[in-house]
């Protein structure tokens, strides 16, 4: 559509090294973990939505986890990776 804002330029990848690298990647699994889960309870829900429908929510959930936590997670320095940890964590 016209109305929609451009899609966000891609992050440079980051190296194995780097603390925020493992803490995007666990954050990416949680979020992916949580849309499956609302995705089957819609489909429950929802019995007349077809397959195609549920991938278009589906990409839609996946862009918005990405562009409003993961892609700042991206962003974030290595300094504060650890406090994130802390608030991402599965552990308290």
């Amino acid at each position: 559509m016209a109305t929609d804002p451009p899609c966000p330029a891609p992050h440079p990848a980051k190296g194995p090294d780097d603390p925020t690298s493992a803490l995007v990647a666990q954050v990416h699994q949680h979020s992916r973990t949580v849309i499956h889960a609302e995705l089957r309870r819609l489909a429950r829900r929802a019995p007349s939505l077809r397959r195609a429908d549920l991938d278009v929510i589906d990409a839609t959930l996946e862009e918005l986890a990405d562009s409003l936590i993961i892609a700042r997670l991206r962003d974030t320095p290595q300094a504060t990776a650890s406090l994130l940890r802390c608030l991402f964590a599965d552990t308290p």
